[in-house]
C-alpha cells in the first residue's frame, strides 16, 4: 500500500512538472504593443477563459463598481457575458457594473466576437483558428440595465448612446499560445442608440441588438483572425436612485457565412 501511495505520488508529481511547462507565460514583441493590443493578449484565442478558476479580465473593461458587502467581483466583466452558454441561455440576474464617479460616461467594456460557424481546432495551442472573407456581418446583443428585478432595472443608469468599435486581431499560433503579428485594426466604428422598452419576456426586461456590415482589410484576408468588440458608455437613461450604469448581458457574434 505505501508502494502505491509512492508511485502515485511520483505520478502526480510528473503530471504537475509536465503540466507546467505548458503554462502561457506573457510573449514578448519586438514591436510596441498598442493599448488595445495590451487589452486582449491575456484572452488572445480564449487563452484564458473569462470564468476559469476565478480569474478576471480587468484588462477588458475601463472599471467596475465595488460595493460594501459584496464580493469583489460582484459587478465584474465575467457577468456580462458566459462564454460557454449558447445563445439565448443569458443569465440576467447579474450585470457588469461600472465603477466610475457619474453616470459612467466614457466607461468601456470589451467581448470576444465568437464565430458561430465550425473551427479548425489547433490541438497544440487549445484554440481555434478563423479566417475570415472580406465582408461579413458582426451581431451584437444587450440586455440593458441591471435586470434582476424590475425595480433594479428603473433604480440604476442604463446605457443609452454607446459608441461601437470592432478590432481585427491577426495572429499566429507557437507550441502553447497564440500570439499577435501586429498591432490590431479598428475595421468598424459606429454610434448606436440602445432601447429602453421594458418587455418582460420570460428571459428578460429589455433585450437590444444591432447588426453591423463589415469589410475586412485586404492584409487580414490570408490570416488567422479575431475579433473583438467594445462598447463605451456615451449617454445613459437615469435611473431613479443610482449613478450607477449597468449592462446585465452582452454578446457578439459573426455571420458563420463570414467564416472559411
Amino acid at each position: 500500500m505505501k508502494k502505491s501511495i509512492v508511485l502515485l505520488s511520483v505520478l502526480a508529481l510528473g503530471f504537475a512538472a509536465n503540466a507546467q511547462v505548458y503554462e502561457r507565460t506573457p510573449r514578448e514583441y519586438d514591436f510596441e504593443l498598442s493599448d488595445i493590443a495590451r487589452r486582449i493578449t491575456p484572452v488572445l484565442s480564449f487563452n484564458r477563459d473569462m470564468h476559469a478558476d476565478g480569474w478576471i479580465w480587468k484588462e477588458g473593461r475601463s472599471s467596475a463598481l465595488v460595493e460594501k458587502g459584496k464580493s469583489a467581483d460582484f459587478y465584474e466583466i465575467n457577468k456580462i457575458d458566459d462564454l460557454n452558454m449558447d445563445i439565448g441561455e443569458d443569465d440576467t440576474s447579474t450585470a457588469w457594473v461600472e465603477g466610475a464617479e457619474g453616470d459612467g460616461i466614457g466607461e468601456w467594456v470589451i467581448v470576444p466576437v465568437k464565430p458561430t460557424g465550425e473551427s479548425t481546432w489547433n490541438r497544440l495551442s487549445g484554440s481555434r483558428k478563423h479566417r475570415y472573407d472580406g465582408d461579413f456581418t458582426v451581431s451584437l446583443s444587450v440586455c440593458n440595465g441591471y435586470q434582476k428585478s424590475l425595480d433594479l432595472y428603473r433604480k440604476n443608469n442604463r446605457v443609452r448612446e454607446a459608441k461601437i468599435s470592432v478590432y481585427a486581431a491577426a495572429m499566429s499560433f507557437g507550441q502553447d499560445d497564440a500570439y499577435l503579428l501586429w498591432n490590431p485594426d479598428c475595421v468598424y466604428e459606429e454610434t448606436i442608440t440602445l432601447n429602453d422598452d421594458i418587455i418582460k419576456n420570460p428571459i428578460c426586461l429589455n433585450y437590444h441588438t444591432e447588426d453591423f456590415s463589415i469589410t475586412l482589410p485586404e492584409k487580414y484576408r490570408t490570416e488567422h483572425c479575431e475579433l473583438y468588440l467594445k462598447l463605451e458608455i456615451r449617454s445613459v437613461y437615469k435611473g431613479t436612485k443610482y449613478s450607477d450604469t449597468c449592462i446585465s448581458e452582452m454578446r457578439a457574434t459573426v455571420d458563420a457565412a463570414g467564416e472559411r
